[in-house]
């Protein structure tokens, strides 16, 4: 448990990152230091990772900073939190300008999908109009990090965000995750789709004038649309298929980037599907 009365290592790194965000680990091991506490920058690396594998720390390029959902629903440190990462413009400021994007690769989908919920709580905290548009082949997410989806959903009602989903697929393990829905704060659909075959088989979101995309390489998709065809039921699931896939090595990318015309076409296609005007 993080935070404890005894601190360790982990519980120091959670701390600072709260009190100063965005810090490279040998800027971590210097602070930490400075408060009479001594570990190799070894130790750091070690202890960063597993926050990043738990889903509370989130890396950008060689920088470290607690991860919104896991802070968001951390009420202890709601304060200190909401002050340093919700209002930060350190953290806006990786956002792209107008007709510009920003692209992250990643090896994982573990990893890519921590810092892919990262990013959504960033844009939807500093939107006005608070509206997520999400397309997504299956929600594979649900499946592999269960709590930390959750954590998300959470995160983005606390936030005053609501989002639209449309789910490509509608089989079991494609439905498994509506159990997950808050109603207030996500309207779907299954099997069926507001952009066609040109979604697919990226996954893609819009908030005001940002669209994200996220790309997942062809032999990686197709083992997930695999195993979600493959499974009819609880029994038919295959935990080592299911672990071997989301703690594999794979090659996707995150591309964001601030474009309004291609935002409004994409918010027109889910205008008319849900019949809402955003």
């Amino acid at each position: 448990m993080l935070l404890q009365t005894k601190e360790k290592l982990e519980d120091l790194i959670v701390k600072l990152l709260a009190e100063r965000p965005i810090l490279t680990a040998t800027q971590v091991r210097q602070e930490i230091k400075e408060k009479n506490k001594k570990y190799s920058l070894q130790a750091v690396y070690k202890e960063l990772r597993k926050l990043q594998n738990n889903g509370v720390v989130s890396k950008i390029k060689q920088k470290y900073g607690l991860r919104l959902p896991w802070a968001l629903d951390f009420v202890s440190l709601a304060d200190i939190i909401s002050q340093t990462y919700i209002d930060s413009p350190r953290i806006a400021s990786i956002l792209p300008e107008r007709n510009k994007k920003e692209i992250w690769h990643f090896n994982n989908l573990l990893k890519m999908n921590n810092f892919w919920s990262h990013i959504l709580l960033i844009l939807i905290q500093q939107s006005e109009k608070k509206i997520l548009l999400g397309w997504n082949p299956h929600p594979w997410f649900h499946l592999a990090q269960t709590k930390q989806e959750e954590q998300y959903i959470k995160s983005l009602g606390l936030a005053k965000g609501k989002l639209y989903l449309i789910v490509g697929g509608s089989t079991y393990l494609d439905r498994w995750a509506e159990k997950f829905f808050d109603k207030k704060i996500v309207e779907y659909s299954f099997g069926r789709s507001a952009c066609g075959t040109e979604c697919s088989p990226h996954y893609i979101n819009v908030i005001d004038d940002y669209v994200l995309t996220v790309k997942i390489d062809k032999k990686t998709a197709r083992i997930i649309d695999d195993l979600y065809k493959n499974t009819t039921s609880a029994d038919d699931i295959d935990i080592a298929s299911i672990m071997d896939v989301f703690h594999g090595k794979i090659n996707a990318s995150i591309w964001l980037e601030k474009n309004s015309k291609k935002a409004q076409q994409i918010s027109g296609r889910f205008s008319r599907f849900f019949g809402v005007k955003f």
